[in-house]
């Protein structure tokens, strides 16, 4: 039987899987479209946490994290300046009212859309497309893109891989609190009706 304590040897032995799936998953989660099933949010703090327990830097994990973000809002960014007011038509008539969304949003937010966009949900991965499709310059684009692109790394892929230290470090005691936990909710909140 394959033991965990297998697959964090083989992966500290080859952190290169971790990275590019971090890398991967970022970029795809930024893609237009793609990204809206794309449950990265959730994925990129357990990566990071992985990261922690095979000795990753946190800053090289981070990098390729903020890599794969500016490479796929890019790829969005540049899908959305092709294809121009068409964008109505590109997009699948499911996922108009995101795009109706991003639009007010960035009328509202102007360039600053571009750095706030990537905190809301599924705004993350339209924003760029709608910036390319509104014709906003590459100019502005880009650097605001670079320049906000490592806050929201650094929230999701930081948090997660701090957290995975403390859980490496004190992970009988968050087992121990997982349990305590989970038995008090089931006594208080009785959700399977065994009290009569």
């Amino acid at each position: 039987m394959f033991e965990f304590s297998s697959i964090l040897e083989f992966l500290e032995n080859n952190p290169g899987w971790i990275t590019w799936t971090m890398f991967i998953l970022v970029f795809v989660e930024s893609l237009v479209i793609v990204g809206l099933f794309t449950p990265a949010t959730l994925i990129v703090p357990g990566v990071a946490a992985i990261a922690a327990s095979v000795n990753i830097n946190p800053l090289e994990i981070l990098a390729y994290a903020t890599l794969g973000m500016i490479i796929g809002d890019s790829v969005s960014f540049i899908i959305g300046k092709s294809i121009g007011h068409k964008v109505d038509e590109w997009v699948p008539v499911n996922y108009h009212q995101y795009l109706s969304q991003a639009k007010i949003f960035m009328k509202k937010y102007g360039i600053l859309s571009v750095a706030l966009g990537r905190f809301i949900g599924p705004l993350r991965c339209i924003v760029p497309l709608t910036a390319g499709s509104l014709g906003m310059k590459s100019r502005v684009f880009f650097p605001v893109e670079i320049l906000a692109t490592p806050f929201w790394t650094s929230a999701y892929v930081l948090t997660g891989y701090f957290l995975g230290v403390a859980l490496v470090e004190y992970f009988t005691y968050a087992i121990l609190g997982t349990v305590l936990i989970v038995s008090m909710y089931a006594v208080y909140k009785d959700p399977m009706k065994l009290r009569k």
